[in-house]
């Protein structure tokens, strides 16, 4: 009976495992900005679009960002994902905890970008003679 009532319980608790899965996800929404605007942005060497711009980026991995615009030095960056202590460690104090750090980290919710918002200044290009 004891045996039954730990196994109803598990899959009870279960859902409510990977805390940081379901508090936020695997993706965290990046807004990109420049000064002057219109920056044309390419991100991992893949996507492209011009600033200022919303995506959502996968949190399990770093990505890189390069700012280009005609009279300005291009300008590249590295947002770097870090490891969310709290979500990962303190929303999973359940039964659990396991299996939901465990989830958390499979499907990329244990990290995050530690800036929503990244901006930058464009550099003129020096006038060649």
């Amino acid at each position: 009976m004891r045996l039954q009532v730990f196994w109803v319980v598990v899959w009870l608790f279960l859902p409510l495992s990977g805390c940081a899965s379901i508090l936020h996800g695997g993706k965290q929404e990046v807004t990109f900005d420049s000064k002057p605007p219109g920056a044309t942005v390419k991100l991992d060497n893949a996507l492209q679009f011009t600033t200022p711009h919303t995506i959502a980026l996968t949190r399990s991995t770093n990505h890189q960002a390069t700012f280009t615009k005609e009279g300005y030095e291009p300008q590249q960056i590295l947002i770097k994902h870090d490891f969310l202590v709290g979500h990962s460690i303190v929303g999973n104090i359940l039964p659990l905890f396991p299996v939901g750090l465990a989830i958390d980290i499979m499907t990329g919710s244990a990290w995050g970008f530690e800036e929503d918002y990244i901006a930058i200044d464009m550099t003129k290009q020096k006038a060649r003679p």
